[in-house]
């Protein structure tokens, strides 16, 4: 009787310590479920006032720059507006410019509360302001809107409309495409045989071998050129003595030029000074009433050297 009571009582007593290992999981796995950090003792709450969450629920995460920093506490509908409720493990000063906004976790569902609390250079707000969310993006509508969207382009080229319509369903435009491949395969066969200008370039030995000696001949040219030889090299030479003669010669025209301008010199008085003009214009007036006279003296000067010439 010794022997089975205490095989009995051994079972119990591992019955029970079984059972209190499954209890001691299952508060574990609960605490963990929640999401709650019943060990952290300081909780910073915020509230947020949204016109729609989207399906975000209590229990949520809250994150902030990547890090989950708190949970949603609770949600409540009060004067048309969603007002969430969160508790904080870190606090968050909110600048100018910040959003709070509901996203998704995956496409397959789950939400969570995304945190930006604003550019870092944007003033701080004041203790007790009401933070305001963003509207929530939903995938589904958003998706919901692209399949839709895709529908009424299938339908106009369905329908021939558009460019792409025209293409599937006109055969004008079927009809212009094969033309345009016909005309380019003529096109690349005349190449192919060397016909035209385009083909000979293509095919011809001549108008390569043209052009190597041409771009011999321009290497030579500007070796020339960078020796210095001939009149254009010692021009681009480093040899200065022709900048320096031509610069004197350009001085010295220009000092010409300044006396002319300055009436100085016989050619500056005749290009400045207007009483040699009047003079010359009274000696051409002179010299030519002068050969009037002598033109209408002649004949008899003649006819008095003939007469007094007979005798």
């Amino acid at each position: 009787m010794s022997d089975k009571y205490n095989k009995e009582l051994s079972i119990e007593v591992l019955v029970g310590f079984f059972m209190f290992v499954i209890l001691v999981a299952l508060f574990f796995f609960t605490v963990v479920l929640s999401r709650e950090k019943w060990w952290s003792a300081i909780k910073y709450p915020l509230t947020v006032h949204f016109n729609e969450v989207n399906g975000l629920r209590k229990g949520d995460n809250v994150f902030f720059r990547g890090m989950k920093v708190g949970v949603v506490k609770s949600l409540q509908l009060e004067n048309n507006q969603v007002v969430l409720r969160a508790d904080l493990d870190s606090p968050v000063k909110f600048r100018e410019g910040y959003k709070v906004e509901v996203v998704a976790t995956s496409m397959l569902g789950g939400k969570q509360l995304r945190i930006d609390e604003g550019p870092a250079d944007a003033p701080v707000l004041p203790e007790g302001t009401m933070l305001a969310g963003t509207a929530p993006i939903d995938i589904l509508d958003e998706l919901g809107r692209v399949v839709l969207d895709f529908r009424k382009i299938t339908d106009q080229i369905s329908r021939g409309e558009g460019t792409l319509g025209k293409l599937i369903y006109d055969d004008a435009m079927y009809n212009g495409l094969q033309e345009t491949i016909s005309n380019l395969r003529t096109v690349s066969d005349k190449l192919a045989k060397g016909e035209g200008t385009l083909g000979r370039l293509l095919n011809e030995e001549t108008v390569y071998n043209d052009l190597h000696s041409t771009v011999a001949n321009l290497k030579e040219v500007s070796a020339r050129l960078a020796n210095g030889e001939g009149t254009l090299g010692k021009l681009l030479s480093g040899d200065d003595q022709l900048y320096q003669d031509l610069t004197a010669s350009l001085t010295n025209f220009r000092t010409i030029t300044d006396k002319i301008g300055s009436n100085e010199g016989t050619l500056g008085k005749l290009v400045n000074d207007d009483a040699i003009y009047v003079e010359a214009q009274k000696l051409l007036g002179e010299l030519r009433a002068a050969i009037d006279d002598m033109r209408e003296t002649s004949p008899v000067t003649t006819f008095s050297t003939i007469f007094f010439g007979a005798f």
